[in-house]
């Protein structure tokens, strides 16, 4: 019994380090939603395959965003019409490019891999995104039908 209060103990501390991050997630969501309107999201984000990849890459770089806090921002780009492939990109390139994933490179790795770390990263998002845009699957795929067991009795 003292392994499961343990294991719920450090489940609960992850969480309360987490959930920092994840409401400055929701700050920057919400700070999106007010100052840019759902038709300019479409405009920029929702059309094309390769432009939208690229903007969402690049705005994603100066955002203070770690890996947690990155998915309700997504979340509400894609409600508010950023295709796919652009919100993918968000998502890689947010986190890889942040000033503190930066700092911490520097402090870790010597500076031409600080330099290096976050054009990797925005080049792997901007690969991700459009191979997104073109090969990936733009329809939901339906649930299998499964019929009901009869009971008898």
């Amino acid at each position: 019994m003292n392994i499961v209060y343990e294991i719920l103990k450090e489940s609960w501390n992850i969480y309360l380090d987490v959930s920092v991050y994840m409401l400055f997630g929701f700050f920057v969501a919400g700070v999106l939603y007010v100052f840019f309107k759902a038709d300019k999201i479409k405009k920029y984000l929702g059309t094309g395959k390769i432009k939208p990849v690229f903007l969402s890459a690049l705005f994603g770089i100066p955002i203070p965003l770690c890996s947690c806090g990155v998915v309700p921002v997504a979340t509400g780009l894609k409600k508010q019409g950023a295709n796919d492939g652009a919100v993918l990109s968000f998502m890689i390139a947010t986190p890889e490019s942040g000033v503190d994933s930066i700092a911490i490179s520097y402090a870790m790795l010597d500076p031409v891999l600080t330099i290096i770390r976050p054009v990797a990263g925005f080049f792997t998002a901007i690969c991700t995104g459009i191979v997104q845009n073109y090969w990936g699957n733009t329809k939901p795929t339906p649930a299998p039908f499964m019929p009901m067991k009869e009971t008898g009795g």
